[in-house]
C-alpha cells in the first residue's frame, strides 16, 4: 500500500525528475529510498538519483528552479551529492556517472566486495521507481542485476559484520554509569547484527539509516530472531543491564541463524570473538 505521504511527494517532485531528465548528458534519472518503495511518512526526505555521461556542471546541478538548493560536494570523483529544498520538503539528489555504476557493483556482485556506499546503492536501484531520461534501459538493467543477492556477498557480509567485537565494554560502562558511551555500543552492536541479519536474508544494507523503520524492516526478514523489532527497541529503553541481555540474545540467535542458513562461515570463530571477556582487577594480590 501507498501511504499518502509517497504519494504526493511522487506528485510534487515529478516536475524535478522531468527537469534533470531534460539536460543534454543525462542518462537517466530515477526516485528512490522511501517515496519510491511507497512508505515514506511526513518526515520523509525525497531521493532523487540522476546518471551522467560526463561530469555535470554547477549550473547543471542548480537546475531546479525556485529552490535553495546545497552542492555538498563540486571537486572530487561522483557521486557527486547535493540537498534541495523544495518549499520546505528536502530532496536528497546523487548525481553520478552510469560507467560508474556499473563498476561498483562488480566490486559488490561479482568481487564480493561489501562496501556500505555500494550496498545503498543496490538497495537504491532495487527500489528505484519513475525511471525516466535518454537511456532508462540502464536502470532496468541494473536492476536486473542486483535482484539476485549472491551467496558469496552475503558470506563476506556476516564475516566482517559478524566479528562483533568487546561486548565486555558494556559491563564497564554500565558500572562507570556512562550512558552517553553505552548507548554508543548498543547502536554499534546492533548495526552489526542486524547488517548480518540483512545478509542472511539476501538483503542489502550499508548503513545505520537502513535501520530506521524496525517494523517494515522485522516484516522484511523472514530469517530472524522472534519479536525482533520490538527487543531492538527495548535494547535502547530498558536499564542498560537489562538492554545489554537483550542484545546479547540477539546476537547469539542471529548466530544461530548463520549456522544454519549459510554454514560457509566459521560461526565458532565469530562467538568466540563475541563471547571474549575483560575481566575486572581489583588488585593483583
Amino acid at each position: 500500500m501507498v501511504t499518502d505521504a509517497a504519494r504526493w511527494r511522487r506528485k510534487v517532485v515529478r516536475p524535478v525528475l522531468d527537469r534533470y531528465a531534460a539536460i543534454d548528458g543525462v542518462d537517466a534519472v530515477m526516485l528512490g529510498g522511501s517515496t519510491a518503495r511507497g512508505d515514506a511518512d511526513r518526515w520523509s526526505d525525497v531521493e532523487i538519483g540522476v546518471f551522467w555521461q560526463r561530469q555535470p556542471t554547477t549550473a547543471e546541478r542548480r537546475a531546479v528552479p525556485g529552490a535553495e538548493i546545497r552542492l555538498l560536494n563540486v571537486a572530487g570523483p561522483p557521486p557527486w551529492d547535493d540537498q534541495v529544498d523544495l518549499d520546505g520538503l528536502m530532496l536528497e539528489v546523487s548525481h553520478t556517472l552510469s560507467e560508474s555504476v556499473d563498476s561498483a557493483l562488480d566490486e559488490l556482485l561479482v568481487s564480493g566486495r561489501p562496501d556500505g556506499a555500494t550496498m545503498q546503492l543496490a538497495q537504491g536501484v532495487v527500489d528505484a521507481s519513475e525511471v525516466i531520461g535518454a537511456r532508462p534501459e540502464l536502470v532496468a538493467r541494473w536492476k536486473a542485476r542486483v535482484a539476485t543477492y549472491p551467496r558469496e556477498l552475503a558470506v563476506a557480509v556476516v564475516r566482517h559484520d559478524g566479528n562483533i567485537e568487546k561486548f565486555w565494554r558494556l559491563q564497564m560502562l554500565i558500572e562507570r554509569e556512562n550512558p552517553l558511551l553505552i548507548s554508543r555500543e548498543f547502536v554499534r552492536i546492533t548495526g552489526q547484527f542486524l547488517t548480518v541479519l540483512h545478509a542472511v536474508n539476501g538483503r542489502y544494507s550499508g548503513h545505520i539509516l537502513a535501520f530506521k523503520r524496525l517494523d517494515t524492516m522485522e516484516r522484511d526478514l523472514p530469517l530472524a530472531p522472534p519479536s525482533l523489532a520490538a527487543r531492538v527497541r527495548a535494547v535502547f529503553t530498558e536499564p542498560a543491564p537489562i538492554g545489554a541481555q537483550i542484545l546479547r540474545d540477539l546476537v547469539e540467535e542471529t548466530y544461530d541463524l548463520v549456522e544454519r542458513h549459510l554454514p560457509e562461515v566459521d560461526v565458532d570463530r565469530l562467538r568466540t570473538t563475541f563471547r571474549n571477556d575483560r575481566k575486572p582487577l581489583d588488585s593483583l594480590d
